[in-house]
């Protein structure tokens, strides 16, 4: 594929004074996902985090693979013998695989189309469909993008994002992925449950590596990590605030203050309760997979 050269710095600078929405006076949410990791710093934050010896590691990624091993036979169940594969933010980690595997199996027809602002990830993946023989259509884009470049379905769309789930507001995602669904479709989404993983742990973890990544998001704004912004603190949520010492021009004009604070990440985490609640507001049809395991996954049908 050829990848879009609109996708400069000035493009991410304006997403992310855009994407500046005040909570309340003197708060201001910050934590666009999409600009986490667009620097080669950032992605080699994100692949430390990955290592087998990493904390994250073990209190994410292995838990979460191996749930998602024990359900793919369960979810492939419900999709249909033809379809697309959607796959927001596919990352390194080659989660799909486990779908890959059982969707083979069971003799399914479908294209699979990773979707990332990133090239590296991009490549990585498609890469990856095609040691396998998988037919593969690439998109680079926003997620917010992805519903008018590929247009009206022509067969069923599986729209899966994974963990990243926990990084938007529950119905702003929910909300998104159904209109890149579209009628017909089927969402797969990912979280995990905050009172079965070490909460104090997975704070810590956060605090000290992946907040890390938010440095380069703040530069977008004008912004020296290590003398314009206070520490980042991390809460139980799972949140990262930090506060501004030097506004920056960009701020300024945009309203900001010293003394404002910037909610800069979040990968928020659930009770089984509470994620029930946020997707029967956007939808009555739906499964969730419960194992017992730390993480709960849930298809639901638009």
């Amino acid at each position: 594929m050829e990848y879009n050269s609109k996708y400069n710095s000035e493009w991410f600078k304006k997403r992310a004074l855009e994407s500046l929405t005040q909570i309340v006076p003197h708060k201001w949410d910050y934590s666009d996902s999409l600009l986490l990791y667009i620097s080669s710093s950032a992605i080699e934050g994100y692949e430390a985090m990955q290592d087998t010896n990493a904390a994250y590691f073990k209190l994410i990624t292995k838990p979460e693979r191996d749930y998602l091993q024990s359900i793919a036979k369960d979810v492939v169940d419900v999709l249909p013998n033809k379809f697309e594969y959607i796959d927001l933010g596919p990352g390194t980690e080659h989660k799909e695989q486990f779908f890959f595997d059982e969707l083979k199996r069971q003799g399914k027809e479908f294209t699979y189309i990773p979707v990332d602002i990133s090239e590296y990830y991009l490549k990585r993946a498609v890469q990856h469909a095609n040691d396998q023989g998988i037919p593969v259509r690439p998109v680079q884009a926003s997620f917010e993008e992805v519903a008018e470049i590929l247009g009206e379905p022509t067969v069923p769309r599986f729209v899966s994002i994974g963990l990243t789930f926990s990084n938007y507001e529950p119905q702003v995602i929910l909300s998104l992925l159904k209109g890149i669904a579209g009628q017909k479709g089927i969402c797969f989404i990912n979280a995990q449950m905050r009172d079965r993983v070490a909460m104090n742990a997975l704070q810590k973890e956060y605090a000290t590596d992946s907040v890390t990544l938010a440095d380069d998001k703040l530069k977008l704004l004008g912004l020296d990590p290590s003398f314009d912004v206070t520490p980042r603190k991390t809460d139980d949520g799972i949140r990262a605030w930090c506060s501004i010492i030097n506004p920056s021009k960009e701020l300024l004009e945009r309203g900001l203050i010293k003394g404002d604070e910037l909610l800069v990440f979040e990968s928020l985490r659930y009770t089984l309760e509470q994620l029930e609640t946020e997707i029967k507001k956007s939808s009555t049809k739906f499964q969730l997979f419960d194992t017992g395991s730390s993480f709960i996954a849930s298809v639901i049908k638009v």
